[in-house]
């Protein structure tokens, strides 16, 4: 009999081909015996690999790790996420038998941060709307001001794995003001970041504003008519978070009354109902929720999960881990 841990992949074939370079299989099955992959991630195809697994390494579609799913992983210690939102599996059961948590959320920020910067160049430079333009005589009156991601301020909403990544980015660019409204950012991770710890009120008021906040009750509709009317005139507003941070109606109102301009990668519901409102408002473009990890992402987010499992085994400390603390503030 093998005396390696056992390792459960918990998540159905299909997406295991997609999250995981063969080279990285290959190291995890040299260091371990792999449970799996099922056919599907139904519970009854995942619970005979969870017998004497000591690490799940779970994905999108893996079934939530309750109470009743636990009994039948009684040597479980870690769970490593190969997603990026955790609510769907993570549960306080988890931390009551102590078994740890970490997430591949990090591979799922570079890109997510990626689309955001690219946006703000897109939007301010009027792109979209150059594009619908341009069979027209009079393409210039039509537009509106044509703008540079250099000597304006930004406005960051939540200091989160993507909203500290669109930083770094916004870092090569000149001349920028950027503001960062974030209940637990410190003076000290502000001052490091080189960014103005500002209100939601005084973020608002930059002229590029992009959403990155966690969807937590305390953040559901911040983005609303009291704060929207804060946005300037000719103001790019961006969320590639979780479509309820923002009132969507109020958001209609907004745009209907004065020059603003928004890109949602993310609406409430996704995709937006046929008759909503958001489709036909010119001045917003939707995308269907393409900014994180599509393709080749995936295989960087997978590898974290992996790399987490292993250093795990070896007994180093998790990278990415998430404690009962941290729980209740990611998305």
């Amino acid at each position: 009999m093998s005396s390696k841990p056992v390792v459960a992949l918990a998540l159905a074939e299909p997406l295991c081909t997609m999250m995981f370079a063969s080279d990285d299989l290959d190291r995890l099955r040299a260091a371990t015996t792999v449970n799996g992959p099922p056919k599907t991630a139904a519970i009854e195809d995942v619970l005979p690999l969870l017998t004497d697994a000591v690490v799940a390494i779970t994905g999108w579609g893996s079934p939530v790790f309750d109470a009743e799913l636990l009994k039948h992983a009684p040597k479980l210690r870690l769970v490593a996420y190969s997603a990026g939102s955790i609510k769907g599996v993570a549960t306080d059961e988890m931390y009551d038998r102590g078994v740890q948590i970490t997430t591949a959320a990090a591979g799922n920020a570079a890109p997510v941060a990626e689309t955001t910067v690219a946006m703000m160049v897109v939007m301010l430079k009027r792109i979209p709307w150059l594009l619908e333009a341009r069979g027209s005589k009079h393409l210039n009156r039509q537009i509106g001001p044509i703008r540079e991601l250099r000597d304006l301020a930004v406005g960051i909403i939540g200091a989160s794995r993507v909203g500290r990544e669109v930083i770094r980015l916004l870092k090569s660019y000149p001349r920028l003001t950027i503001r960062v409204y974030d209940p637990y950012l410190s003076a000290a991770d502000a001052r490091e970041m080189g960014v103005e710890r500002a209100t939601l009120e005084h973020t608002c008021g930059c002229d590029v504003v992009s959403v990155h906040a966690p969807q937590v009750p305390q953040t559901l509709h911040m983005l609303n008519a009291k704060t929207l009317a804060l946005l300037p005139d000719h103001a790019v507003l961006i969320n590639t978070s979780r479509g309820s941070l923002i009132d969507e109606a109020a958001l209609v109102a907004e745009v209907r009354r004065r020059p603003l301009y928004v890109y949602l990668d993310v609406t409430d519901p996704e995709p937006p109902a046929q008759d909503s409102p958001l489709r036909g408002e010119t001045n917003i473009v939707i995308t269907p929720h393409v900014a994180g990890a599509m393709n080749q992402a995936r295989r960087d987010m997978g590898r974290i999960a992996i790399d987490e499992t292993l250093a795990f085994l070896r007994g180093e400390s998790l990278q990415h881990a998430v404690t009962r603390e941290m729980l209740a503030t990611q998305a």
